[in-house]
């Protein structure tokens, strides 16, 4: 059987990341040797399959899914689908993909979006169940703190729209911005959680979640939104991180990708 092999350009935290740590699981559950490549190490306990990208090597007979990786000529393997999960920070027709013989996108929205032809197929979105949360009006904040996401103007949504406690869980992943605009809005209403793994403690703590993206980085599925959905909470998003897309559930993922990769 062929070895699928996910390599992405980035495996540290992100919504990306735990959609590709997903759909390695998946593909290993079904009964498949699946294995995820990334240059960060954040993703290496996290996932069955995991590897540093130091390990990869590629073979003729391997099915590669390619995230986030200009690639202009095709590589000697099997089957090279890209798994597209952006709009903004990787424009498909500025980048060089022609190695690829078929792209996937996560939304029709970010399908459309780019304005190339691929299959759409969501991602999944694990481990969450109804929130269990009964403290009142406390808002979420959850994802990555950069500028893009501004992280900021959510705790001031928040606190404007009346919550009594805003709790922002994520990685700083730009300290300057943190220290600038986030750190100074802390305080015994506003607290930072750190980076929490386990989702559904998240969604357990919070009655409602907050993203305010801006027009630099705009969703392209809304994993936050999705499990917001799942946890069933209420979502507060702006126009550049509320986007139409579709949840299914796991057969019916697997079953596509099985179509699009010809297991």
């Amino acid at each position: 059987m062929a070895k699928i092999k996910i390599i992405t350009r980035w495996s540290a935290e992100g919504g990306s990341t735990f959609s590709l740590m997903e759909l390695c699981d998946l593909f290993n559950e079904k009964g498949h040797e699946c294995y995820m490549y990334g240059p960060h190490d954040w993703h290496l306990d996290k996932c069955e399959g995991a590897r540093p990208m130091t390990d990869l090597k590629i073979e003729k007979d391997d099915i590669i899914i390619g995230h986030f990786i200009p690639l202009p000529t095709r590589l000697n393997a099997k089957k090279i689908i890209l798994s597209c999960h952006e709009k903004e920070v990787f424009k498909l027709k500025e980048e060089q993909i022609g190695g690829y013989d078929k792209i996937r996108f996560v939304s029709e929205d970010q399908m459309n979006w780019q304005g190339v032809y691929g299959k759409v197929i969501p991602n999944s979105v694990r481990g969450i169940k109804p929130s269990q949360n009964t403290e009142g009006k406390v808002a979420g904040i959850v994802g990555t703190i950069n500028r893009g996401k501004q992280t900021h103007i959510s705790i001031e949504r928040a606190l404007k729209d009346g919550c009594d406690k805003v709790l922002i869980y994520g990685n700083i992943y730009d300290v300057a911005y943190y220290n600038e605009c986030v750190k100074p809005l802390l305080s015994n209403r506003v607290l930072y959680m750190g980076m929490e793994m386990n989702r559904q403690k998240i969604y357990d703590s919070v009655s409602c979640v907050y993203q305010s993206n801006s027009k630099d980085l705009p969703e392209a599925f809304g994993r936050v939104r999705a499990e917001c959905i799942k946890a069933g909470i209420d979502y507060h998003g702006n126009q550049n991180s509320t986007v139409k897309f579709e949840l299914w559930d796991e057969d019916k993922i697997y079953e596509a990708w099985k179509e699009l990769l010809e297991l």
